[in-house]
């Protein structure tokens, strides 16, 4: 890859063909190093991207991050363990119902997913300066995007063929990752914020 230039033209081919975009993505066979370091990356400029919609959002949008966001570190540590839940859940599951994915492939396809989701979290920061309505909605276009591109994704790392089985089989373990972490948050004496 050649820098910036590169980036927005994979960003563009996902767009518009979220497989093809896979299949790009995967074709770089990345290093297992270099592929850490990049999801160590993305976890820090996403943890970065939090704080900074924490400081330009409007009222709700501050009370609401700045009860549920914990120490930078922490925070940015926190998202790196989601990338690598992320991940284990993309490989494994995939290869329990037949898929044919490496883990490398699954952790590449993770950090660019959430490279996407920084590019959408940094328009959403400017939108909070211009136009906070608006950087509502994109937040919720977000996640419509987050799973329809992490349903092709998987699709593409296994030679799925279903979509449909796919973003099934998707929220199904999101399902089963949240009862589970909640179960052990619950049991380790980890409260939410606000629960007493």
């Amino acid at each position: 890859m050649n820098g910036f230039a590169d980036v927005t033209d994979l960003a563009r081919l996902t767009a518009r063909d979220p497989r093809g975009g896979a299949r790009a993505i995967l074709a770089l066979r990345l290093p297992v190093r270099v592929l850490w370091e990049l999801m160590l990356l993305v976890s820090v400029l996403t943890d970065l991207l939090l704080f900074a919609e924490l400081a330009v959002g409007g009222a709700d949008v501050q009370v609401l991050l700045s009860a549920a966001l914990p120490d930078p570190l922490v925070m940015a540590a926190m998202q790196f363990a989601s990338l690598c839940v992320m991940t284990v859940a993309l490989y494994g599951v995939g290869h329990a119902f037949g898929g044919k994915g490496d883990w490398p492939g699954a952790m590449a396809l993770v950090v660019w997913l959430q490279a996407i989701m920084l590019m959408f979290g940094a328009a959403q920061v400017v939108l909070y300066l211009l136009l906070p309505v608006a950087a509502n909605l994109l937040g919720l276009v977000s996640l419509v995007v987050l799973m329809w591109l992490l349903t092709h994704f998987t699709a593409e790392l296994h030679r799925f063929t279903n979509l449909w089985l796919v973003a099934f089989g998707i929220l199904a373990t999101a399902v089963v990752l949240i009862f589970g972490l909640s179960f052990l948050l619950v049991a380790f004496g980890v409260l939410m914020p606000g629960v007493a």
